[in-house]
């Protein structure tokens, strides 16, 4: 029997925060060159959560909450039984860390189980959907490779 153990997740989803540091320096040929970093801190139980009928996503980080962000960051929940659309993402890719519980993640035309501590990427373009198994909801952490995450869904359900 293997143990899994999740390094951290609960206080991971707990201190969430998402920092964004811009460096501007001076001429590189001067002596003691000034840094200055522009941060930007979200804190999880503050911010705004999106409901859906399968579930909820709380975003963190995107090009809408600062419009210097290079990514977009968020913490979905899929209720047990439910599934997100169908989608893909023409400008980015996506990765998704798995916090607890579990799906079954139809990416292209393969299935996989993802459980407490998976991780997979998907590919910018490519069709997915996750649709949560057993009698926990599935709470993961998203990430896209853009501030301006698009979506592209396909048939009748969105997000």
């Amino acid at each position: 029997m293997t143990k899994r153990t999740i390094w951290g997740a609960g206080a991971f989803l707990g201190a969430v925060l998402s920092v964004t540091i811009h460096t501007a320096m001076s001429s590189p040929q001067k002596a003691g060159a000034q840094t200055v970093a522009n941060a930007v801190v979200q804190h999880l139980d503050k911010e705004a959560i999106e409901k859906y009928p399968w579930g909820e996503i709380r975003w963190m980080m995107s090009g809408k909450i600062d419009a210097g962000s290079a990514q977009t960051f968020g913490i979905v929940e899929i209720k047990a039984g439910q599934k997100n659309a169908l989608h893909s993402h023409p400008n980015c890719e996506e990765i998704l860390y798995v916090l607890s519980g579990s799906c079954e993640h139809l990416i292209g035309d393969k299935k996989v189980t993802l459980r407490a501590g998976d991780l997979i990427r998907v590919p910018v373009g490519v069709k997915h959907q996750a649709t949560a198994v057993g009698n926990q909801p599935l709470r993961a952490v998203i990430s896209y490779s853009s501030g301006d995450r698009q979506v592209t869904y396909y048939g009748p359900s969105v997000e």
